[in-house]
């Protein structure tokens, strides 16, 4: 994939009428495909066709209203062009709208869940291109700088790649393009960025700690930098930053908050997880291969429970056990070893994003349910740090049944409409059925000389159109 920032522009109307324009004769029909965080049904935005291009004066006003209310900079108006390499797999509008919020986010522009932020729209020209345009003046009123955007949408781009799967995998060692002994080898898939590292680091640190000060501790012993930031006026801890180590020589740090990391990775919302959380024994940790049977059979268990009730009408799972699942397969995946691990952490994250309801409050009122869930990720992670087993067979076996949730929820999203979610869970699915099925030959077993029985993944059931709490 392509990206293009442009330069940044004056007048909004003229970047839409832009992003709307064709290349030549032969270019699809332009289709809005996402919008702004709040801005309604696209239907009611889609521009409508005239002679000679489209109606876009209506977008250009809604575009444009946050300007009215604040002082807008000199150029407001921000462009950014993606396309696919011709050799790369097309990409549905809902798999476009999902990577351009994503390259919003890193971007931040409009990072996920900030209603303040600034207004966008995404274009898309078929199944190859989309063109962006946003303005630079925040819903709050305050101008958002665009810093290093650049840069930003290019660290963007690799993590996009490597969750859709359009990053090809790296050729053999000494292999050559047919025909031209000494070309080029093809690109290789991309590395996750700094800010995907961390996010991964620290929400395994998060799981795995009990509160705060061990929360911190283990980030530190992980190898990353920690900076607390401090009230004013009683020194009380309200935040945190990590980085990574800086060899001497090398560039300053990037530093990101909790927040910036994830919604629900500040340190608001990690308090009232680890208070929510039953405090565990000195006896705890599974440490003979049959507690650590046990913990996989019962974390399976739970999953196929969770999978089950995620459709269920009368009583649909709630949002807070959603997530405690996908904090589950995050443990899972320090489980097994590289790269299925990166794959099963990129699919938590899309779980995540499907899952949706991640407030800026937390919610005070536990979750039995999801305490249960989490406090079975904790121990996976755990049991994995004491015995440094990254075999995988058990866990493997359920990224099974967590490829039966994440299809289940994409099921339930799309009848639901939401079909940015709906894609998430998607492509969430995708990666863990391609995890599985590269250990479908039997492999090593567990430490207790007996692996997990492979349990069936559940039937697919037919979603409410209800709104799930």
């Amino acid at each position: 994939m392509i990206s293009r920032v442009h330069a940044r522009g004056t007048l909004v109307g003229a970047a839409i009428r832009r992003a709307y324009a064709a290349r030549d004769v032969t270019d699809p029909a332009p289709q809005l495909v996402a919008a702004w965080e709040g801005s309604g049904e696209l239907a009611d935005l889609e521009p409508a066709p005239r002679p000679g291009g489209y109606d876009t004066a209506h977008l250009a006003t809604m575009l444009a209203e946050p300007m009215r209310a604040g002082t807008a900079p000199a150029r407001p108006v921000w462009r950014c062009t993606l396309e696919l390499d011709p050799a790369e797999r097309r990409l549905t509008h809902q798999e476009w709208a999902a990577a351009v919020r994503d390259l919003l986010d890193e971007a931040g522009l409009a990072p996920h869940g900030d209603r303040n932020a600034v207004r966008w729209i995404a274009v898309a020209h078929g199944r190859a291109r989309v063109d962006i345009v946003a303005t630079l003046v925040r819903q709050d009123g305050r101008t958002e700088p665009a810093s290093d955007d650049r840069h930003r949408c290019v660290h963007a781009i690799r993590s996009i790649e490597r969750r859709l799967g359009l990053a090809p995998p790296p050729p053999e060692p000494g292999a050559t393009t047919p025909g031209t002994p000494h070309a080029a080898p093809t690109r290789r898939s991309t590395p996750p960025s700094a800010r995907d590292r961390l996010r991964r680091q620290v929400r395994a640190a998060a799981i795995v700690a009990t509160d705060e000060d061990d929360f911190v501790h283990r980030l530190r012993a992980a190898g990353m930098r920690v900076r607390l930031r401090r009230s004013r006026a009683d020194n009380s801890v309200t935040g945190y930053a990590v980085s990574h180590p800086v060899p001497p020589g090398g560039d300053q740090p990037r530093w990101f908050g909790g927040g910036q990391l994830a919604p629900d990775l500040t340190l608001t919302h990690l308090r009232v997880r680890w208070a929510q959380a039953p405090r565990p024994s000195g006896t705890s940790t599974p440490t003979t291969p049959e507690q650590r049977e046990h913990l996989w059979q019962e974390t399976a268990d739970a999953v196929t429970s969770a999978t089950n009730d995620l459709t269920q009408p009368s009583q649909p799972l709630s949002a807070q056990a959603a997530h405690a699942v996908a904090d589950v397969l995050t443990a899972t995946a320090t489980a097994v070893p590289e790269p299925q691990a990166q794959r099963l952490a990129d699919a938590a994250e899309l779980l995540r994003r499907a899952i949706g309801e991640r407030r800026r409050t937390p919610p005070s009122a536990p979750d039995a349910r999801a305490v249960h869930l989490r406090s079975l990720a904790r121990l996976i992670g755990l049991m994995v740090q004491l015995s440094n087993d990254r075999n995988g067979t058990a866990a493997v076996q359920l990224v099974y049944l967590l490829a039966g949730f994440a299809d289940n929820l994409a099921t339930l999203r799309q009848a639901q409409q939401r079909r940015s979610q709906a894609a998430a869970a998607s492509t969430a699915a995708a990666h863990l059925h391609s995890t599985a099925a590269t250990h479908r030959q039997p492999t090593a077993a567990p430490a207790s000389g007996q692996p997990l029985p492979v349990a069936p993944l559940p039937p697919t059931a037919q979603p409410t159109r209800g709104r799930s709490r």
